[in-house]
């Protein structure tokens, strides 16, 4: 898109579409905190400009902090722009991998609760777990879910994590973490010892521990019939980049 096509598109637009075309370039145009850890082979240059600009244009027309398919399509076209092959890998309800990079399958996902912690890390939907249904005792969560959660694992090579904290009423810090598979494949350790007796809701839980403690917890929620994860601590996952952007303000009733 040169200047020259943008002006000829924008006297085609009527009043309304003009004032969201300004408000979007003054967000463009707005200072951003940004910081990329040189080392990274995913967030580097133009990527991170392009993902930026996509979270000010999300942020010039809305507070909502970004979700997973927002942040799923925004990748695809960030590791684009950056010059490689991108695409995405899965209708909206396939556990697989979300998008492939160069060949690569990542998993993609996003935690932006307002009580998210700066030091550990939540994936409140690791996978879909029909089968907890099925689980009585410690014993029957342990055969089922090792298996399951390490083949789950093996639909993909890596996995993202954009994180999302408020800062103050009009901005938004992103983070984009990694989460080691070497870390999460020590659910294999596990054993019927480590999983909770079933709850009231019908499912369990598991801390899963290493040479260095506890690694981090999973639980499988019974009452969603899912498996998420808890307390993966930041420190030991990989920072990719950040970005601080400015939101319109909420809207109070």
């Amino acid at each position: 898109m040169t200047l020259e096509r943008l002006m000829t598109e924008a006297q085609l637009l009527d009043d309304a579409q003009l004032e969201m075309l300004g408000e979007m370039a003054e967000a463009l145009r707005a200072p951003c905190q940004v910081r990329v850890d040189p080392s990274s082979d995913l967030a580097g240059g133009k990527f991170s400009d392009y993902f930026l600009n996509r979270l000010k244009i999300h942020h010039a027309t809305s507070e909502e902090k970004f979700k997973k398919a927002s942040f799923e399509y925004a990748f695809i076209a960030a590791a684009r722009y950056s010059g490689v092959s991108a695409n995405k890998t899965k209708s909206q309800t396939f556990q697989g991998a979300d998008a492939a990079v160069d060949g690569v399958r990542w998993s993609l996902k996003t935690e932006a609760s307002a009580k998210i912690s700066k030091s550990t890390i939540g994936v409140s939907k690791f996978s879909e777990a029909r089968w907890i249904r099925d689980c009585e005792t410690p014993s029957d969560f342990a055969r089922e879910c090792v298996p399951r959660f390490l083949r789950h694992l093996d639909e993909y090579d890596r996995i993202a994590t954009l994180r999302a904290f408020s800062m103050g009423p009009e901005l938004v810090r992103y983070e984009l973490i990694e989460i080691p598979k070497s870390l999460l494949v020590r659910v294999a350790d596990l054993g019927e010892d480590d999983f909770t007796p079933r709850t009231k809701n019908g499912g369990s839980s598991a801390l899963v521990r290493d040479s260095s403690g506890i690694a981090f917890k999973v639980v499988l929620d019974g009452s969603v019939e899912k498996v998420t994860l808890s307390r993966l601590p930041v420190k030991r996952c990989r920072f990719h980049s950040s970005w601080t952007v400015p939101t319109i303000p909420e809207i109070e009733e």
